[in-house]
């Protein structure tokens, strides 16, 4: 009786979450002094925008983010049920490319 969570629902929402979590530790890290990335007066005179605007537009870059996310997922379909077998030499040569790419 375990909670399955697909892969394209675990693709879409945990991008999501992990901004908001390392928002939230690089804002609870603010009040303390020593871990300030600019003084509070630096931040004042060069942060021209809000932050509840910059809230807001977050927000709505998320959701066009999971709603284009989603739309994909269901155009393209679930590969899951699929049982590839792929080569050694497939697989290699993948994991180079993937490690030249990052």
């Amino acid at each position: 009786m375990g909670f399955a969570v697909s892969d394209e629902l675990l693709g879409t929402i945990a991008p999501i979450v992990v901004y908001w979590l390392y928002s939230g530790i690089y804002v609870a890290l603010s009040s303390l002094e020593s871990y300030r990335l600019h003084s509070k007066a630096e931040e004042e005179e060069k942060n021209l925008v809000s932050k509840s605007s910059v809230v807001k537009g977050v927000l709505l870059q998320q959701l066009v983010q999971a709603v284009v996310a989603i739309i994909l997922f269901t155009i393209t379909g679930s590969d899951a049920e699929v049982d590839r077998k792929f080569s050694l030499l497939v697989l290699a040569r993948q994991f180079v490319t993937a490690m030249i790419v990052l």
